[in-house]
């Protein structure tokens, strides 16, 4: 196209030189000088709109790649965890080491391990975990801490080979169960109601923890 815009303008500049020649001989001079400027002007022009356009091009793609950046992915951009409890999250498309802080850490603590991110609730309620890596890329993620499980009691006492049986009251099922020490007392778990059966006299502790990841304890005492 610009070949053919010099051509044009080439045609037009003779045919005014010779149109001009045959008009006003004395003018041939200053009219090939005037095409001479002409030409060096339009070159001049198409050259800066061409370092124009090549800016704007540059500028286009620069844009395009800051609005691709690469953004932390997380295994949870949300989480829940009882009163006590931890949950842990893991963090992609990132560079280790991270840097990690609590909104709130009378409502959940934060810490991290290279691309691993342990959350433990403190206290009911809700807080924001930033986190940053190497690069200052950033990330968050929305923590909400529940009160701790609910039962029909909190403490049990039951006989060496006996059982007896804890309700939880609360919560989201299913149910897992863990007893400190199984050689004082053993548990299993059946939809919201948990037997413990007595193995030896002493005093344990029964964990119990919902599909959330909220936790509740229970005193078991076993008695001879």
């Amino acid at each position: 196209m610009q070949g053919f815009g010099n051509s044009a303008f080439n045609v037009q500049m003779t045919l005014r030189i010779r149109l001009g020649a045959q008009l006003f001989p004395g003018h041939l001079i200053n009219n090939t000088k005037e095409l001479k400027e002409m030409k060096i002007k339009t070159i001049i022009t198409g050259m800066a709109m061409a370092a124009i356009a090549c800016l704007s091009i540059m500028t286009t793609a620069s844009c395009k790649k800051d609005d691709s950046s690469k953004s932390m992915k997380f295994s949870a951009s949300a989480v829940q965890v009882g009163i006590g409890a931890t949950q842990t999250v893991t963090v992609s498309n990132c560079t280790a080491p991270l840097t990690v802080k609590s909104s709130d850490e009378k409502v959940a603590t934060v810490s991290a391990s290279k691309t691993t991110i342990t959350i433990k609730g403190v206290a009911a309620g809700s807080a924001t975990i930033s986190v940053t890596d190497a690069n200052k890329l950033p990330g968050s993620i929305k923590v909400t801490v529940k009160e701790a499980l609910s039962f029909d009691k909190t403490s049990l006492s039951v006989s060496a080979g006996k059982e007896g049986v804890i309700n939880v009251k609360s919560g989201t099922a299913p149910y897992t169960v863990t007893v400190k020490d199984t050689k004082i007392a053993t548990a299993t778990v059946k939809d919201a109601a948990i037997t413990i059966k007595g193995v030896a006299a002493g005093t344990t502790t029964l964990t119990v923890t919902d599909s959330k990841k909220v936790t509740g304890t229970v005193t078991i005492v076993v008695n001879k």
